[in-house]
């Protein structure tokens, strides 16, 4: 009787699924320093515009916040007119007197062009020193010249009612946009200037 050939049994390893791997932080770091500063500084831009309005339409925001900074920027906007000598007064956010009233409504504070300008300086790929004057003067530049923009709103509807719908609306925002992109500009190339000076000193 022919002997049976024994089989040798060996155990392969069971091929499983592949699994998808999950990204580490170090890969996710890595990805992103791979980018080009221009995606990186877009992103980073939209992420904080993107925490601004998160803010800005918030009901923290509403309830507690746009009050008392339309009531300030109506303040100065009357101290202003009556430096001038126009006999004004405000109350909340409404600037009176003359026989007409001017109310100052969320979207008129300014705020979204500041957010634009301090939002690009922040992301710009440069050392914070640089960057702290440009957050500084651009909030002091944007508040004033909104001050000025309700003042003069109020004297458009006191002298000019008929063109103060376009003084509001256009008026407003094309000069905000060109006021925010040229701030950006004076202050980028003041900031890469002095970058590029302390660059050849410590080299």
């Amino acid at each position: 009787m022919a002997k049976q050939r024994k089989k040798k049994i060996t155990n392969s390893p069971q091929k499983t699924p592949q699994q998808k791997a999950t990204p580490s932080p170090s890969f996710l770091k890595k990805h992103w320093q791979e980018k080009s500063s221009v995606f990186k500084f877009i992103a980073a831009f939209f992420g904080c515009m993107l925490l601004f309005y998160a803010m800005y339409y918030s009901v923290f925001f509403e309830n507690y916040l746009k009050g008392p900074i339309l009531q300030v920027q109506t303040s100065a906007g009357a101290m202003l007119l009556n430096l001038f000598g126009m006999s004004v007064s405000s109350s909340g956010d409404v600037i009176a007197g003359s026989g007409i009233s001017v109310q100052v409504a969320g979207g008129c504070d300014g705020l979204e062009a500041t957010a634009l300008l301090l939002a690009a300086i922040l992301v710009f790929p440069l050392p914070f020193k640089f960057k702290w004057p440009g957050l500084l003067a651009g909030v002091l530049t944007l508040t004033v010249l909104n001050v000025i923009r309700i003042s003069g709103l109020y004297l458009v509807k006191l002298h000019w009612p008929s063109g103060f719908d376009f003084m509001h609306i256009q008026g407003g925002l094309y000069l905000f946009s060109f006021v925010t992109i040229l701030l950006m500009l004076i202050w980028a190339n003041w900031a890469l200037k002095g970058y590029k000076k302390d660059q050849l000193i410590n080299s």
